[in-house]
């Protein structure tokens, strides 16, 4: 399963981290909805694909291997096709590409507990207070215990006022400890909270 990612990324296993990034990046463009009009679809298909193979890359980097429920994405234990997608949803909303992951999250038939929970987030990035409060709401009420969905209707719910709370909490990771997306993704809440 390894040697397919290396094989999707075009890289060899014995490639550094850097090399590794290059690639990624390089498909990251190649493949980004706004680089391919007409074809976002197939697009965010291929997307999910390369985010995959680079997250399952990095976590055996990292010694986190494929049963190890805490490796990849926070919450994103699903297996097979939906935690690519998943996998996929999450990176668009690290980088603030709201509506790409409501397109990515709006082809899954199955709508669990983390759907909603994703599907709330990017609704949230979109302004959509009502639809993500809808939606973590549900995320709630299917998974009560789950700390990340409770945390962000409880921002939804306090209007901003928790983002404190919210941010120091919080954490979406993108393929390991990336202390640049976390940063980015704090200023996100800052944004989307603290409007005067």
């Amino acid at each position: 399963m390894l040697e397919n990612s290396y094989r999707i990324l075009g890289v060899s296993p014995s490639a550094d981290d850097e090399q590794l990034k290059k690639a990624y990046r390089k498909l990251a463009k190649k493949y980004h909805p706004d680089a391919n009009p007409g074809n976002e679809e197939e697009a965010a298909r291929r997307m999910a694909e390369v985010n995959a193979a680079y997250d399952e890359i990095i976590n055996f980097r990292q010694g986190k291997g494929q049963n190890d429920p805490f490796s990849g994405f926070a919450g994103s234990g699903t297996a097979g096709e939906s935690s690519t997608e998943y996998t996929a949803a999450r990176n668009f909303i690290s980088y603030r590409r709201f509506t790409e992951a409501m397109n990515v999250l709006s082809r899954m038939e199955n709508r669990d507990a983390e759907w909603y929970f994703l599907a709330g987030y990017a609704q949230m990035g979109l302004g959509n207070r009502a639809q993500a409060m809808e939606y973590a709401s549900r995320a709630v009420q299917m998974e009560p215990n789950n700390g990340e969905y409770r945390q962000l209707l409880q921002v939804l719910q306090s209007g901003g006022q928790m983002y404190g709370n919210f941010s120091r909490g919080f954490t979406m990771p993108v393929g390991g400890s990336n202390w640049c997306c976390r940063l980015i993704l704090i200023n996100l809440f800052c944004n989307l909270c603290c409007r005067c």
